[in-house]
């Protein structure tokens, strides 16, 4: 029965290994999806294309008026006041704002649409990163689920060893009794491990608008090792191409150009009127022409104008002070997504050689020992467990490694080969 204990744990230890490297392709396809579907973006796009159609609302001129008016009308006439009035009147008039007016609001309108438009990319990259961070852990539980039924197997085999050497006189009810509850305690676990998997499963379609109780396949691999970039590098990188960043500089030059339109407030806008006049009762008709103006200057308005110009002034300061902030919180998630990737591919390499290895040959000296009666099988039991928490451990570092990749995609505003094409 020893012997049958022993070869078993071989081959438990057999089955340990490392995935190879390379990303799933069906991770870019999944990318692909989101982008496509996901309201929360669709939403934003739309947003976007709303806010460029403002740019020919603001650069358009008023519309003209047009009118008549009857002098000296008798109200007997009506309706026909024409015929029996002493002078009927038609004009059109139409305002012209003071030039460069018109083209700084367009420029403020083309600002905020370009700054909408970077906000749909920052929330693009954000969609992004959730879709890969739910994918790694997805990848992560099904390999808990994976070793929680390899160990399942391995301690019911136990367990009915145990269990026919008591029977038979050979061996202790205790090592028997804490096989069965080691076996139980596993079965507890993997239910536990199929709700979690199903948690996750449900946010990531959720992300990609997919019916909530929809499936993932098995993935094989995540781990994909990049190379080891500088601090200087990246935040060179992220200062360049970080959306967020973008859309703050676009925001500056919209109220700049609110600015510029609010100062040329101070200079008066035309008015044009052509009028036709028709005098009944002579042939003597002629046309007349008013022009007018506003008076921004006046002492009761004179406020209205000053105010908005110092608002916009205000406005740029506060835009430029947000972008410096910015600029610093873009900087340190840079840095703290290089922190976690060098520390998790640490722990990856450290599991892999070192922690893995080692519980693996903890487990067959204790079984070596127990096989001489020197070590009671209780010991056996705990070093298993010792691999068991190693697998696991070396799985959940390969998640978080990658994990934190994806965080430095959103950080620096590309992908991982976007990032190599401009770091050579």
């Amino acid at each position: 029965m020893i012997r049958t204990i022993i070869l078993i744990f071989i081959l438990f230890l057999s089955e340990v290994g490392f995935g190879q490297e390379g990303i799933n392709s069906s991770l870019e396809k999944l990318v692909s999806e989101a982008i496509r579907n996901n309201p929360q973006l669709k939403a934003a796009g739309s947003q976007t294309l709303a806010e460029k159609t403002k740019v020919n609302q603001v650069t358009a001129w008023d519309p003209p008026q047009v009118g008549i008016s009857f002098y000296q009308t008798p109200i007997q006439s009506f309706p026909n006041p024409i015929k029996n009035g002493m002078e009927t009147d038609y004009y059109i008039q139409q305002m012209f704002p003071f030039p460069g007016k018109l083209s700084n609001m367009g420029k403020s309108a083309e600002n905020n649409a370009a700054m909408y438009g970077q906000q749909y990319k920052e929330l693009e990259r954000e969609i992004i990163r959730e879709v890969k961070s739910n994918y790694y852990e997805i990848y992560f539980v099904q390999k808990k689920i994976e070793i929680n039924k390899e160990n399942q197997i391995l301690l019911q085999q136990l367990a009915n060893i145990t269990a026919k050497q008591y029977e038979v006189g050979t061996g202790k009810q205790a090592d028997m009794l804490r096989a069965q509850t080691e076996l139980s305690t596993l079965i507890n676990a993997g239910v536990n491990l199929e709700k979690e998997k199903r948690n996750v499963e449900t946010m990531l379609n959720t992300i990609l608008n997919r019916p909530a109780d929809g499936t993932f396949g098995l993935i094989s691999s995540i781990e994909d090792t990049i190379p080891a970039w500088s601090y200087s590098q990246l935040s060179t990188l992220a200062f360049e191409n970080r959306p967020e960043l973008k859309a703050m500089q676009y925001n500056i030059k919209m109220n700049e150009a609110e600015l510029a339109a609010s100062k040329l407030q101070y200079y008066p806008d035309l008015m044009v009127q052509l009028m036709y006049k028709n005098m009944t009762g002579t042939t003597n008709d002629f046309w007349s022409t008013m022009v007018g103006v506003n008076i921004p200057l006046a002492f009761w308005s004179k406020n209205k104008f000053t105010g908005k110009v110092e608002e916009n002034k205000i406005n740029i300061n506060t835009a430029e002070e947000q972008f410096n902030s910015s600029k610093n919180m873009v900087a340190g998630q840079v840095q703290n997504a290089l922190i976690k990737i060098q520390s998790n591919k640490n722990l990856i390499d450290l599991y892999k050689n070192t922690v893995i290895p080692q519980a693996q040959q903890t487990l067959q000296s204790t079984l070596a020992e127990y096989q001489t009666g020197k070590t009671e099988f209780l010991m056996v039991i705990d070093a298993y467990k010792m691999v068991l928490m190693a697998k696991q451990d070396y799985y959940m570092s390969q998640m978080n490694y990658m994990q934190s990749q994806a965080l430095l995609e959103q950080a620096v505003g590309l992908n991982i080969n976007q990032i190599k094409e401009k770091i050579q």
